[in-house]
């Protein structure tokens, strides 16, 4: 394996951050491998790449995919600044594809939980924030708040968006899916209170109406922040039977696309 960290933008965000991306590549060989760009949660307050982060890098490294951990910024900076970083990220991955083996039509974008929305907004809106370039191939979707039609979740979205009305009505990503959004991967638990059931139904829901491919669990046990997916990420199953999610993830991309 491959580790390094670079830089995402050279001039730090209002806050003074400045992104990074930690790479756990495949070792290099004749053939360029599909990248999954893990965004993890924190309520954008912070990045829990303990948890999020290094240890489902490597699950998908496991199954044969470059990985690559966006610390995005967080409050005070808010939406869409971890916006345009994860644009840059998918921009900085494909300007760099030959050098680092990346497949510039594989790059899957994978969130949890505030990362989940990151990563759902990105793929909803990367054709009014970015460029094409900047356009992901998938998306997988763990946990998210996806919609502002719960009012936890509004509140919530709302902070993000700074108490912008207009800015809300971007960050909610149900109401911006289009045939523009990539094809989709959606986890979610039934014990889960916070990033209630109702939002991937909600946007499935909205998938469907337009047309876009998607595949959607929703587990029994769990609660918010079980990030686990089998032994090799975390010693024993939080609760409940083992749910490998990245392994029916990786699955549903070598169906969706013939990777690997």
């Amino acid at each position: 394996m491959r580790y390094f960290q670079v830089n995402v933008k050279d001039v730090p965000s209002e806050s003074g951050h400045i992104p990074t991306l930690q790479c756990y590549f495949v070792e290099k060989s004749n053939r360029k491998r599909p990248c999954v760009v893990i965004a993890p949660g924190g309520g954008y307050s912070t990045v829990c790449t303990d948890k999020d982060g290094d240890r489902v890098a490597l699950q998908y490294n496991a199954a044969g995919f470059h990985a690559a951990v966006l610390n995005y910024s967080v409050k005070p900076s808010h939406f869409p600044e971890p916006q345009k970083e994860l644009l840059a990220a998918i921009a900085l991955l494909r300007e760099h594809a030959e050098e680092w083996g990346v497949r510039e039509d594989g790059i899957v974008l994978c969130g949890f939980s505030a990362g989940a929305h990151l990563c759902a907004s990105v793929s909803t809106l990367w054709h009014r924030l970015g460029e094409p370039i900047s356009r992901p191939n998938a998306v997988v979707l763990c946990y998210g708040i996806l919609t502002a039609r719960l009012d936890h979740c509004k509140q919530f979205l709302a902070s993000h968006a700074d108490g912008s009305e207009e800015l809300l009505r971007l960050a909610s990503c149900d109401e911006q899916v289009s045939r523009a959004t990539p094809p989709t991967f959606l986890y979610a638990t039934f014990e889960d209170r916070l990033a209630n059931v109702e939002n991937v139904l909600y946007y499935a829901e909205r998938l469907s109406e337009y047309e876009v491919p998607f595949e959607l669990h929703i587990f029994p046990k769990g609660g918010h922040g079980a990030s686990w997916c089998d032994e090799t990420i975390w010693a024993k199953p939080a609760g409940g039977r083992e749910q490998n999610y990245i392994g029916l993830s990786v699955a549903w991309l070598r169906e969706l696309y013939g990777w690997l």
